[in-house]
């Protein structure tokens, strides 16, 4: 356990010192997955705001998309609580395609 709690500690540290400081201009982070089209659904990026995954981008002095901003008004557009049942867990929102190339 003493193992443990050193690299614990040393992880912690690490994460601390991970910090890109305050900038004029944050990076402004979106987390975005592309989805296929499969037997189990129909292809669609989606846009993750896991409130672990924007902890993460706020901790590093960076900006989160607004997704409920820059989303708006796109058809077709589904939010979710990124865990079903539990709005605390952050939103996703899934943006359906039609599939073809342009």
């Amino acid at each position: 356990e003493p193992l443990a709690n050193e690299l614990f500690a040393a992880t912690q540290t690490s994460y601390a010192q991970a910090s890109s400081g305050k900038s004029a201009t944050p990076p402004l982070v979106a987390w975005i997955n592309f989805t296929p089209k499969s037997a189990w659904s129909a292809e669609s990026f989606v846009v993750s705001q896991a409130s672990y995954k924007t902890r993460m981008v706020t901790d590093v002095g960076a900006t989160n998309l607004n997704a409920s901003t820059a989303l708006a008004g796109i058809a077709g557009l589904m939010v979710t609580d990124a865990v079903s049942g539990k709005p605390a867990s952050g939103k996703t929102y899934t943006i359906p395609t039609n599939g073809t190339k342009t």
